[in-house]
């Protein structure tokens, strides 16, 4: 199974035991270059349709009206998100419109009245309380690592001068004399 010898196929007109090794194995050579030639094209063509694809000055060129529209379209939704933000702000802002915010205010506290200063409920003080905790949580570790992070940063100088005295030191010495030699003497 699977071995197939040439000669129980009934229907091969070749005749493997006059064809050479030699003969079949350039055979099979001309194919595989034939292959190698085809695939090489198709990889040239692959790799030019690659470059195109990713010349935005090119892309640009070619799609300038679609780019062109796009373009003006997130630009003009931008300007109108903030015309309608600034226009309700304004209009919020005027007295009528503070007057009837206020009115719909008493109204909803004259209706419902346990509403007004109503305490948190349990869950709502469970939720609060978990959310404090995370933020520090959070913070504390932040600022962890922001400390770890200024002292790996910060070089080791075992004889740094103390920070006030850098320049008062150097004026007390005589002419002549650095601070190591001052310190020697003493």
């Amino acid at each position: 199974m699977g071995e197939g010898t040439p000669r129980l196929n009934a229907g091969s007109n070749a005749q493997p035991d006059t064809e050479a090794p030699r003969a079949a194995a350039v055979q099979l050579g001309g194919e595989i270059a034939v292959v190698r030639g085809e695939l090489d094209t198709l990889l040239g063509e692959l790799d030019r349709r690659r470059h195109e694809a990713l010349d935005v000055p090119l892309q640009l060129r070619r799609h300038a009206t679609g780019a062109t529209v796009t373009v003006l379209a997130f630009l003009l939704t931008a300007a109108g998100g903030v015309w309608l933000t600034v226009w309700n702000r304004r209009r919020r802002a005027r007295y009528t419109a503070r007057a009837g915010r206020f009115r719909h205010a008493l109204a909803r506290m004259t209706e419902h009245p346990e509403r007004v200063a109503a305490e948190p409920t349990i869950p709502g003080k469970i939720l609060t309380a978990a959310a404090s905790a995370a933020v520090a949580a959070l913070v504390k570790r932040v600022l962890e690592r922001g400390v770890e992070q200024l002292m790996a940063a910060a070089p080791e100088n075992p004889r740094r001068p103390d920070a006030g005295s850098s320049d008062g030191a150097r004026a007390r010495l005589a002419p002549g004399r650095t601070p190591d030699a001052a310190t020697e003497k003493t």
